[in-house]
């Protein structure tokens, strides 16, 4: 077993606010709760949302924030998506 990969799952299993990227390359900030989904349509690891950075509803996936750069980051954290309280 890869005990490694298994901390880093847990690592971004923990967060629920989290920074995802659209199909069409756009990086923001969703609030992506594991096993549910309220305002998106789940495809396995990826989600069908809309993008508030495009204006476009497309496919959603994870990213490790740790493979982005500073500037990638701080743009992902100025946009999030609708909340729901």
């Amino acid at each position: 077993m890869n005990f490694g990969m298994f901390a880093r799952f847990r690592k971004l299993a923990c967060r629920s606010d989290r920074i995802v990227r659209c199909s069409s390359g756009h990086l923001y900030t969703t609030m992506w709760i594991w096993g549910g989904s309220i305002k998106a349509v789940r495809l396995g690891s990826r989600r069908y949302q809309r993008c508030p950075v495009g204006h476009h509803w497309a496919m959603a996936r994870l990213v490790d924030p740790d493979s982005l750069t500073p500037e990638e980051r701080k743009a992902a954290g100025a946009t999030h998506d609708v909340r729901i309280p």
